[in-house]
C-alpha cells in the first residue's frame, strides 16, 4: 500500500457489466496487483482510505456493481446520488454535488476509471476548483486504462495510470497567467522550485538534472516582488538577472519544464526592455527604461503604481535636464520643492514671486511650462490616489485610467525635447 496521509476516495461507477482485468502499479520499488472488474475496490488497498464516496446515477445506484461494492467495502462506502448529466444544468448540479462532500483542507485522490460520458473532463475542473477554492490536497488522480490492456494475459493486464501531473500543468497555467497579467511570479517561480526539487528527490544521480530552474525561480520573484512593490532601480537590475537566466534555462526548461519553456521566449522579450547596466546612474537610459517600466505597469493594469512613479520620474528627469545628476537620489527634496513652488506659482497662482525667487531652470528651459503643468497634474492625481477617494472631489476610476495614459504621452515628449 501506498503511504499517503489518511485520504477521502471519490470514484464513479455506471451501470455497465465491466469486464475482469488485473490491475497493476509500478512504483518503481515494487508493482502492485490486484484483479478485479470493479475499479473502486482497488482503492483502499492501494491507498489508507477512510472513506470511499461513491458518486452513481440513480439507474447505477440499483445497479448489482453498486451492491457489489457496498458488500465488498461495507461502511467504507458511502454512495452519492447525482444526475446523468444530459443537460447543462445536470452538469452544474454534478460539479455542486461533487464539491460539497468534500470538506475544506481535505486530502482527497479522485478515481475517474469507470467516469461516464463527459464526467472525467468534469472531474478535472472539480480538483482545479477545490485545490483553489477550499485548500484541498489533490493525492492522486488515478485511471485504470482497460484499453491499454494486454490481452497476453489471463485475466488481461491493465496498467494504472497516474494522472496527477495534470494538475501541475493546471499550476504552471496559473503561475503563467499571474505573470502576464499582473506581474506576478510566485506562482512560475513554485512550479520551476518543486520540478527541480522532485527530479532531485526521485533520483540518486544529479549527472544531467536541471541546475538553473531554481536560480531563475529566485530572480523572477526577486524581479516580481522588486516591480511590485515598485522598487524600480532594484526591478531593472533584476531584469538583466532574468534575461541572462532565462537564456542559460532554455535547455533544461525544454527538458525538465515544457510549460515554460513554451513562454520562456516571450516572457524574456517582455522582460529584456526594462533591463539596464547600471540602475545607480541617472542618464538618458535610466530614464528611458523607467518610463518603460512606468508603461509595463500600466499594461499589467498597477495604475497606482504607474502614477507614484512617474511622479518620481518627473524629478529624476528635472535633475538630468538641469545637469544635476550627480547624488541624485540625496538632493530630491530640494527638486520637489522647485516643483511644487511653480506649481503654486505659475499654475495654481496662489502666490505671486518675482522672476529672480522662481528656479533658474524656469527661465531657461523651454518646457518649463509643461513640466510645472505635467507636476501640478500628477500631484493632483497622486493626491487623490494616496488619500483613498475620502475626498468629496474624487477623481473616478475610468478618469484616472485615462489621465495616467494621456500623461504618459507628455513624459515621453520631455526627453526627445
Amino acid at each position: 500500500m501506498i503511504q499517503l496521509k489518511e485520504t477521502i476516495a471519490l470514484s464513479f461507477i455506471a451501470p455497465t457489466d465491466y469486464q475482469h482485468a488485473c490491475y497493476y502499479w509500478n512504483t518503481g520499488e515494487s508493482t502492485f496487483e490486484y484483479s478485479t472488474d470493479l475499479f473502486p475496490e482497488i482503492l483502499p488497498k492501494l491507498f489508507p482510505v477512510n472513506k470511499l464516496i461513491l458518486f452513481v446515477t440513480e439507474e447505477a445506484e440499483k445497479h448489482s456493481n453498486c451492491q457489489r461494492l457496498q458488500a465488498k467495502l461495507g461502511d467504507l462506502l458511502k454512495t452519492e446520488r447525482i444526475p446523468q448529466g444530459k443537460s447543462e444544468e445536470e452538469l452544474w448540479e454534478i460539479f455542486s454535488t461533487v464539491a460539497k462532500q468534500v470538506p475544506r483542507g481535505a486530502h482527497i485522490i479522485i478515481d475517474i476509471t469507470h467516469g461516464f460520458r463527459s464526467l472525467p473532463l468534469i472531474v478535472f475542473n472539480i480538483a482545479t476548483y477545490l485545490r483553489r477554492v477550499k485548500d484541498v490536497v489533490i493525492e492522486r488522480i488515478v485511471y485504470g486504462n482497460f484499453e491499454a490492456r494486454d490481452n497476453s494475459f489471463n485475466p488481461p493486464r491493465t496498467p494504472i495510470f497516474d494522472l496527477t501531473l495534470t494538475l501541475d500543468l493546471q499550476d504552471w497555467l496559473h503561475g503563467i497567467d499571474a505573470f502576464q497579467r499582473r506581474g506576478d511570479a510566485e506562482e512560475l517561480a513554485n512550479s520551476l522550485e518543486r520540478t527541480q526539487d522532485s527530479l532531485y528527490n526521485k533520483s540518486t544521480k544529479s549527472n544531467g538534472l536541471p541546475q538553473q530552474l531554481k536560480n531563475t525561480a529566485k530572480q523572477l520573484r526577486n524581479f516580481s516582488e522588486a516591480f511590485r512593490l515598485l522598487r524600480p532601480l532594484d526591478t531593472v537590475s533584476y531584469a538583466t538577472n532574468v534575461c541572462n537566466l532565462l537564456d542559460k534555462a532554455q535547455g533544461e526548461a525544454s527538458l525538465w519544464a515544457k510549460p515554460f519553456a513554451n513562454i520562456l521566449n516571450d516572457l524574456k522579450n517582455e522582460i529584456l526592455p526594462l533591463q539596464i547596466e547600471d540602475s545607480t546612474i541617472l542618464n538618458l537610459e535610466n530614464l528611458q527604461t523607467q518610463l518603460r517600466l512606468i508603461k509595463y505597469y500600466i499594461a499589467k493594469d498597477l495604475v497606482v503604481q504607474a502614477f507614484l512613479l512617474a511622479r518620481e520620474w518627473m524629478v529624476s528627469m528635472l535633475m538630468f535636464r538641469t545637469n544635476r545628476s550627480e547624488n541624485w537620489r540625496d538632493r530630491r527634496e530640494s527638486i520637489e520643492e522647485e516643483l511644487r513652488l511653480v506649481d503654486r506659482v505659475f499654475v495654481q497662482k496662489k502666490i505671486s514671486e518675482t522672476e529672480d525667487e522662481l528656479p533658474f531652470w524656469f527661465r531657461n528651459d523651454p518646457q518649463s511650462e509643461n513640466i510645472a503643468n505635467l507636476w501640478s497634474n500628477l500631484s493632483k492625481l497622486r493626491n487623490d490616489i494616496a488619500h483613498c477617494a475620502m475626498n468629496t472631489d474624487a477623481a473616478l476610476p475610468h478618469t484616472i485610467r485615462s489621465k495616467i495614459k494621456e500623461l504618459i504621452q507628455s513624459l515621453k515628449a520631455l526627453l526627445s525635447s
